[in-house]
């Protein structure tokens, strides 16, 4: 038997949460064949994920990379802002970030990388959050030769050192199509091209509690319409959009509760604080529950009548929408980005222009009208989903394309 392919994954996300990017990592993980596969992952902050992660046997490297403040003394100054207004100027301070950013960033913590690199000594890396995120451990990767696979997952803005690197990865891997089209506009382009969706193992999604005794821990009353959003609380998901939807619905559906699921990001502490406020001044604080960071987000969404995804910024996936539409739930969801990717209008869910408040309350209120058409919904989409973001085919996209770089690193 052959030793087995040893991969690194590198996923560089922050702000003191899991999101869907490590999480949509883990499952995959899980899902190849560990006897043939040996991977390791790199964070570069300490997760509640590690512990999983060791249980299947995958070791943990922890890196860490200096960040540049988003903000500086110079905001404060009138003349800085006049300087920005002329067009060239603003372009050389934009490239003097670039080169501060990649020489007191990234070239550090790239000799991080070379440590790990050198400790695990991977056949292959998956870089898990795009080239400007992973640049340190790309760059650290092409300078040892090291063949990679980069995942791209957002709509970024890319420079001049983005499109360079692109060009010597040995794969891009985009989350949607949408990301796809993004990259092929702004000059992104790799030796290997290719739309991979992540997806769910319907194994976790299976409820552990009923529905009653869910909502009665959350206090819901017995029979209220309870709709809900669930993802990390930062600005761009958009969780104020909710709160000013469940505001105009109570006036049509004076029972109807809501609920707030996750953890706080780091960029959100003060979106939290407003959030709440907003509540209490549209008179809603009471019929919205705020869990915070929740671990039995299946027992939590099967409790639901609607799910509601709210981001007011393109979203690459949305991989809270699969978790609904896995557990036969109907859900409403902002119409941009790679989301429409995921939903057919009016079989599958419901598509709602991103950051209005009233389309998307008039959406939940159809769902809660039509309790028959509501379950229809469901179980479409959850047929939908369980065949076309199947774990099991996502993995073997990724163990083709792990074998054709090896393969091509080989012979090249």
């Amino acid at each position: 038997m052959t030793d087995a392919v040893r991969v690194l994954v590198v996923e560089a996300s922050s702000g003191g949460v899991v999101g869907g990017s490590l999480t949509g990592l883990y499952h995959m993980i899980r899902g190849f064949d560990r006897r043939r596969y040996k991977f390791a992952m790199a964070l570069y902050e300490r997760k509640t994920i590690e512990a999983d992660l060791r249980d299947l046997g995958v070791p943990v490297f922890h890196l860490s990379r200096r960040r540049l403040p988003q903000e500086h003394g110079l905001q404060r100054l009138k003349a800085y802002h006049s300087v920005r207004r002329v067009a060239f100027l603003r372009s050389a301070m934009h490239h003097a970030r670039i080169l501060s950013a990649t020489v007191l960033e990234e070239l550090p913590a790239a000799v991080r990388c070379f440590r790990v690199l050198r400790t695990f000594r991977p056949d292959l890396v998956h870089a898990g959050n795009g080239l400007r995120a992973n640049f340190d451990a790309l760059l650290a990767c092409w300078i040892l030769r090291i063949p990679t696979v980069c995942h791209v997952k957002g709509f970024e803005k890319y420079s001049a050192r983005e499109r360079w690197l692109a060009r010597r990865v040995a794969a891009l891997v985009c989350m949607t199509e949408a990301v796809r089209n993004h990259c092929k506009q702004h000059g992104i382009v790799s030796r290997r091209e290719i739309v991979i969706y992540d997806a769910l193992d319907p194994v976790d999604f299976v409820p552990r509690r009923s529905v009653s005794a869910v909502r009665q821990e959350l206090g819901i009353p017995e029979g209220a319409p309870l709709v809900g959003v669930v993802g990390n609380v930062q600005e761009w998901k958009g969780q104020m959009v909710f709160v000013e939807a469940l505001a105009q619905l109570v006036v049509r559906i004076p029972e109807i509760r809501g609920v707030l699921v996750g953890g706080v990001h780091r960029a959100g502490e003060r979106y939290f604080q407003v959030l709440r406020e907003r509540a209490k001044e549209l008179g809603v604080s009471d019929r919205l529950v705020i869990t915070g960071f929740r671990a039995d987000v299946a027992d939590i969404v099967n409790a639901l009548d609607v799910l509601v995804h709210t981001s007011v910024r393109p979203e690459p996936f949305g991989r809270v929408i699969l978790e609904g539409m896995m557990s036969a739930k109907p859900v409403v969801a902002a119409n941009a980005g790679g989301v429409p990717e995921l939903i057919e209008h009016g079989k599958t869910g419901l598509l709602v222009p991103p950051g209005q408040a009233a389309p998307l309350a008039e959406a939940i209120a159809t769902l809660l009208g039509s309790p028959n058409a509501r379950q229809a919904m469901g179980k479409r989409a959850k047929s939908w989903a369980m065949r076309r973001f199947d774990v099991g085919r996502h993995v073997e996209e990724f163990e083709r394309l792990y074998r054709s770089v090896l393969e091509e690193n080989r012979t090249g």
